[in-house]
């Protein structure tokens, strides 16, 4: 059975008929709400049910480990879903001062800590998820559609003209985004059109995750909202602190925290509570093990090792159908330990929102070319975020990266951290320049100025001094 679709758009302002968004979790309900403006039904098709209250659910397994959404993150859902903050915040979500409570262990020792007007949310990721799909579904012309499961995609004239469902029914569309995240199989339905599978590049550092969420005592007071500790990550890893990690912080209300423990290059941590304890209390940083001393864990300790990142090079495709893209994890999927997926989702929808205005004024009847138009837009931060993530997994030895499944040599890729571990510690050393930095990890601010000349100059002149201010564990 076909449903089809009809395209309508047209200087006089009116709508294309329909949109089609495959998958329902964060990138989906920012999609929807990016693209509504100019559909007159946005259909968002998951395979799984919904959840009426923010609960995990089986379409996000790793929606029960901890996720971080970056202030520039907080502002894209803002500016495409409105009180999307205000809705999270009365839900139950923690807005975190990011200088003054968050304790942050890495390479350039303990964070500083003093009052910043730079601010994020705090939340479980069943509760983010929820506020944006209850704030997408408000939109009169966005639908989600649960128990429907895409099994490819209709294409006719060189354009994918709708999906085929697991079922055999067919929904036509003007436009298909597919928000499926990591398991995304789009290179097989392109395969299946006759069009070139992008080039897929993998880096596994070999993380794995172990989460719980944690019930802290009454007026708990620890000196902190959030802790995170990372891996020193150098050398052979031959001692804990080099491959192991942890992060803590309030989730929903004052007493609902969350745990995670990660360990890299295959030091998995383990799921049993003493076991746990033992592999944080291995780290040797005091504050870890007296804060882990007084809380209680009433919920099941989860694991999670998918924690690939995987590119698929769209935006780099010879040939590629118009009418369809991918967005989110189902384009770049992050090591999510350095907790850039939310936000880059969010910002790519922004710029979607934005690009489908713009090309509806240049071209207006039609949707080609909409989608090299996006990828050229977002591909620079898909690619700032990926070369990130990636250098700091390079530095974890028996990192495998391979490019279409061909191992490739790290001789040059791993390369020296040298100087960005000299550029954090350069940053932590004043007040003003730490927040612009934490402004640039919060993805608000350009990195430009982090190479610029005279930061270059300056930490080149006091190369041996910023060294020595490094606190190996």
């Amino acid at each position: 059975m076909s449903q089809s679709s009809t395209n309508v758009g047209s200087e006089s302002g009116e709508k294309f008929r329909r949109a089609v968004i495959i998958g329902g979790s964060m990138a989906g309900s920012l999609t929807a709400a990016a693209v509504a403006p100019h559909f007159e039904e946005v259909l968002v098709l998951d395979r799984d049910e919904f959840p009426q209250t923010p609960q995990q659910r089986n379409g996000v397994p790793q929606g029960a480990h901890f996720h971080a959404l970056l202030a520039a993150g907080r502002n894209a859902m803002d500016e495409l879903l409105p009180e999307f903050s205000t809705l999270a915040v009365k839900m139950g979500a923690a807005e975190l001062d990011s200088t003054a409570d968050v304790m942050r262990l890495d390479r350039a020792g303990w964070s500083p800590r003093f009052s910043s007007p730079l601010t994020f949310i705090m939340a479980s990721r069943p509760l983010l998820e929820w506020v944006v799909r209850d704030r997408a579904s408000a939109i009169e012309s966005v639908s989600f559609r649960p128990r429907h499961e895409v099994a490819g995609l209709l294409s006719e004239n060189g354009a994918v003209t709708g999906v085929r469902l697991a079922d055999g029914t067919q929904l036509a569309a003007d436009l298909v985004v597919d928000a499926s995240g990591r398991r995304s199989v789009a290179p097989g339905w392109l395969d299946e059109l006759g069009y070139p599978r992008p080039v897929e590049t993998l880096v596994n550092a070999h993380w794995g995750y172990a989460s719980t969420f944690v019930r802290v005592p009454q007026d708990w007071d620890p000196g902190f909202r959030a802790l995170a500790c990372v891996p020193y990550g150098e050398g052979a890893l031959t001692t804990a602190a080099e491959r192991r990690a942890m992060a803590m912080w309030v989730v929903e209300g004052e007493r609902r925290w969350i745990l995670t423990v990660q360990g890299s290059a295959g030091d998995y941590p383990p799921r049993k509570e003493a076991d746990l304890k033992e592999f944080v209390g291995s780290i040797g940083v005091p504050e870890l093990d007296q804060a882990l001393s007084e809380i209680e864990y009433p919920e099941r300790i989860l694991i999670w090792r998918d924690t690939t990142n995987r590119m698929r090079d769209y935006a780099g495709s010879a040939e590629r159908p118009e009418n369809f893209f991918t967005i989110g994890d189902a384009w770049t999927a992050f090591n999510p330990v350095y907790g850039q997926g939310m936000t880059v989702a969010a910002l790519s929808a922004r710029a979607l929102s934005h690009e489908i205005a713009a090309h509806l004024r240049e071209r207006p009847g039609t949707l080609r070319g909409l989608a090299d138009r996006f990828y050229d837009r977002t591909s620079e931060l898909v690619t700032f975020c990926w070369n990130s993530s990636t250098a700091l997994d390079y530095r974890i030895p028996g990192v495998e990266v391979t490019v279409d499944g061909r191992p490739q040599d790290q001789s040059e890729s791993a390369g020296s951290l040298e100087f960005s571990d000299r550029l954090a510690v350069w940053a932590s050393l004043d007040k003003d320049r730490y927040v612009k930095y934490r402004e640039t990890t919060q993805l608000l601010r350009s990195n430009d100025w982090l190479r610029s000349d005279d930061v270059v100059d300056e930490i080149k002149d006091r190369w041996e001094e910023l060294g020595a201010l490094l606190t190996p564990r």
